[in-house]
């Protein structure tokens, strides 16, 4: 390990892009280093949307976990790792793990990001601040980097499954080349997409009254336009993965046929609210209607079980639309595409895997309606050609 006991600035630390050491001996560093490693392990595995990530950024997720740090002692750390190549160093801009911190981080972390999910979900409801009635503040997002060939039949989907209620709200963030969305800078010739995610619901519902547990995520029947039944289900608290994200990368989902027919499967968020809250849960539930904002699928009685799923004893049980629905339905655009292309030959490569969703919150003041994607999205495609 090198001797660090001098002052240390984030310029002169090494930039540990090739391991010293053998897979075996990394882990083995990280799992005696465990209380010091971990952490900031796992915070840059937390955030694989963004390229690089700060000391800043470090910092303040550390903390929001109760881990406290100062600057040189987060400087030390980080000096260790990129030594040993778990992390490369990108000057002042920020680090991100190497190929070995990706492979060692990913199976020394599985305990501590068990449930992860659910923190994150919880953190950012309460960082939201949307205001249905003035049409103002935070909205949580799901965000994502589209090719500009998907963009056509992007557009297509992303009429159809918010047409048939099936997402959340009526708004969409765009944001063209060389723009940020949620931090990342969106490359040349893609487009940055941003749906709202459920998680816009259950801050609306916490601030007037009737906080929601999210329970699971699941696959949703939908059949003449009306959920029917839930055929899968993954707990928030017992995995290390986006359970809708799961559905739509295996392949489960047919939100596209629930667009277009009103029958198939879609993506879901199943939560429990205290049965004293189910009056301000109706009155929400009201008002979205009437303001033509979708996503609150069902709504339970106390006590009785919802789409086949059993509900605790005194809560009312609550499905809302999620998110990834739009992405979802893209995704099976293009797994169709590329089986009909290759026939026999086996499954197709799904050209969308290197675009993971993010998710952060955004003002509701930046989203445009969804009528206005194709609009929009065409100009920002035009204007970037134009410049290059």
């Amino acid at each position: 390990m090198p001797d660090l006991s001098h002052e240390v600035d984030e310029d002169d630390l090494p930039h540990g892009t090739t391991p010293t050491a053998s897979t075996a001996e990394l882990r083995e560093l990280v799992r005696s280093h465990g209380e010091r490693f971990q952490p900031i392990l796992a915070v840059l595995r937390d955030q694989p949307w963004k390229e690089l990530v700060t000391s800043r950024d470090l910092m303040d997720s550390l903390s929001a976990q109760g881990l406290e740090m100062s600057e040189r002692t987060l400087r030390l750390h980080l000096a260790e790792l990129a030594e040993v190549g778990l992390i490369a160093r990108h000057g002042r801009k920020g680090y991100h793990l190497t190929p070995a911190g990706v492979e060692v981080t990913r199976e020394l972390t599985i305990a501590r990001r068990l449930g992860s999910i659910l923190y994150r979900m919880e953190e950012t409801t309460c960082q939201l601040s949307f205001d249905l009635a003035a049409g103002t503040g935070l909205v949580s997002i799901n965000a994502y980097v589209i090719p500009r060939e998907f963009i056509l039949p992007l557009c297509d989907e992303l009429e159809a499954v918010f047409g048939a209620g099936l997402a959340v709200g009526s708004r969409v963030l765009v944001a063209g080349p060389g723009e940020d969305i949620l931090g990342r800078a969106v490359p040349a010739g893609c487009l940055g997409l941003g749906t709202m995610c459920s998680l816009t619901l259950a801050g609306m519902l916490m601030r007037r009254g009737a906080p929601t547990h999210p329970i699971f995520g699941g696959l949703l029947h939908v059949e003449g336009g009306k959920p029917q039944h839930f055929l899968e289900m993954m707990r928030y608290d017992a995995t290390t993965l986006s359970p809708n994200e799961v559905f739509i990368r295996a392949n489960f989902t047919s939100v596209s046929q629930a667009a277009h027919t009103g029958t198939g499967a879609i993506t879901a968020s199943f939560r429990e609210v205290p049965m004293s809250a189910l009056p301000a849960l109706r009155a929400v539930e009201a008002e979205c209607a009437a303001a033509g904002f979708p996503g609150i699928l069902v709504i339970g009685r106390p006590g009785q079980p919802v789409m086949n799923v059993p509900v605790h004893e005194g809560r009312v049980g609550v499905v809302l639309a999620t998110g990834l629905n739009p992405l979802a339905s893209l995704w099976e655009h293009d797994r169709l595409k590329q089986h009909s292309q290759r026939g026999a030959q086996g499954s197709p490569q799904l050209r969308l895997d290197f675009s993971r969703p993010m998710v952060g919150p955004a003002p509701y003041e930046q989203l445009i309606p969804y009528q206005d994607f194709r609009r929009r999205a065409t100009g920002l495609l035009i204007a970037a050609g134009a410049s290059a």
